[in-house]
Parts: C-alpha cells; structure tokens; sequence
C-alpha cells in the first residue's frame, strides 16, 4: 500500500522502486508488481538508479540526497537545507547520467546542481525568473542518452533542454 507515492524509477533485471513519500521508505516490487522488499527514507521524493544499481533518494523535507544499493544499504548522502553549492531548498527531482553524474532540482532555489555519484559538488545552473535558462516551481528532471539534460519547468510551462554543463540548448 502507498501513501503519497512521488517517484518511481525501474532498477536492474526490471525491479520497480517506489518513494512513498507520506510512509517514509522506498518499496521495492517485480516488474509484475509482487512486493519484494522496502526501506526507511525520510520524505523521499524522488529517484534515480545509476548503470551499477545503485538508488538515489532525493528526501524533500530533509533537503538530502541519499545513496543506496540496490537491496536498500545506506551508502551515502549530502545536501541539507540552504542556498550554498551542495544544498538545497527542497530537492524535487534527480536524475543520473551514463557516466554516474547526478543532477539535482532544487525546487525554491530554482536551480539544478551536479555532483559526482560520490556526492562532490561539481557545478549548478539556473535562477528564478520565466527567461530561458530560468525557473518557476520546476520539478521534474531527466538525462538523454545522449547527456542531455531536460527539465520539467511547471511554473512557466515548458521543458528546457541543457548541455550536461548546464548550456540552455532550447
């Protein structure tokens, strides 16, 4: 049963994770739906699975990114609430690229940041305002195979398209 489900995303061998935000964990289900495993996560909002399995779990209210295996195993987090590099204002989509890089929506900050799949900072980009480049009460995000990064701006909306660097494509 869900209370609040926000993300979904499919895992290895087609295992679907849950973030079912309002029980606080992530549950864990066969691509037919049987019930498999969960864990506790904070308010998780958001995930994302690497090429390795591993599962990241944006917690809107903690303003943390955690990393998980694939079987629920903490690894490691950053984050917390702020406006510095590496924190955020309520993460409110995450997603990872081929090469591991993780972007995070950073929901009242109006920004995306990059980190390594270690969690070191590595650049941002965005602000507040309808220009391009700028959002209003974004929240989804999602990487192309071919490193484009496309964000769900809700407020104004549209879908922009970045460089992985953050260079507004359209």
């Amino acid at each position: 049963q869900f209370n609040a489900p926000f993300g979904v995303a499919v895992g290895a061998g087609g295992n679907v994770y849950v973030a079912d935000a309002a029980n606080n964990r992530v549950q864990v289900f066969t691509a037919s739906g049987t019930y498999l495993f969960e864990w506790g996560v904070g308010s998780p909002y958001a995930l994302a699975i690497d090429t390795g399995g591993d599962v990241y779990v944006a917690s809107y209210g903690a303003s943390l990114v955690e990393k998980f295996t694939s079987a629920g195993a903490f690894l490691t987090q950053w984050g917390g609430f702020g406006t510095g590099n590496g924190q955020f204002q309520y993460v409110s989509g995450l997603a990872v690229d081929g090469g591991g890089d993780v972007y995070v929506m950073d929901w009242t900050g109006c920004r995306v940041q990059k980190f390594t799949g270690t969690g070191a900072y590595l650049t941002q980009w965005g602000s507040s305002g309808s220009g391009n480049g700028q959002f209003t009460d974004a929240y989804g995000i999602a990487v192309g195979t071919g490193g484009t990064v496309y964000v769900v701006d809700r407020g104004n909306s549209r879908v922009q398209a970045f460089s992985s660097t953050g260079t507004y494509l359209n």
